[in-house]
């Protein structure tokens, strides 16, 4: 079968957008597994962290996860949160503008 043109324009545009959504979707797939997986990596360290006793005479709520030692732990866990986070922003920043890296 023979395109026209604006026919063949078309069929372009439809599959270079059906590539995209397919990359898209490996992306956050991909996204997704990480993110999973940073969970559950902090569930264990905040796991092995915090021992295995709980002291009765805590009484601020959240308290007995973590012992008042390891206040540099929390500092390091916000600092990532916090890096993380401007990475993203920086990294869909680039994304908009079309930078290549």
């Amino acid at each position: 079968m023979k395109y026209t043109t604006e026919d063949a324009l078309k069929e372009i545009n439809r599959r270079a957008k059906t590539i995209r959504r397919r990359h898209q979707r490996v992306v956050t797939n991909l996204l997704a597994a990480s993110a999973s997986f940073c969970l559950i990596a902090l569930f264990c360290v905040i796991g092995v962290f915090s021992g295995s006793e709980v002291p009765v005479n805590q009484i601020e709520y959240g308290a007995f996860i973590l012992p008042a030692g390891n206040g540099l732990y929390m500092v390091i866990a916000i600092l990532g949160f916090v890096l993380g986070v401007c990475t993203t922003l920086l990294l869909q920043l680039y994304k908009r503008k079309k930078y290549r890296f």
